[in-house]
């Protein structure tokens, strides 16, 4: 989905293009490939003074 924020001064695309989801549909199935990717970037993510406090 693309709702492009709407700001006056110009920003940068990632975060103009950026969407949080606040409903979803439970009956729609999510790929493998799409999990692992999701699970390959929260492993790559940043965190607070490098604790890296999750497991997976």
């Amino acid at each position: 989905m693309k709702k492009p924020a709407i700001t006056e001064q110009p920003i940068h695309p990632i975060l103009g293009d950026r969407w949080s989801s606040r409903a979803y549909d439970p009956s729609e199935c999510v790929s493998q490939e799409s999990l692992l990717s999701l699970m390959e970037a929260a492993r790559w993510s940043p965190s607070c003074m490098g604790e890296q406090p999750w497991q997976f």
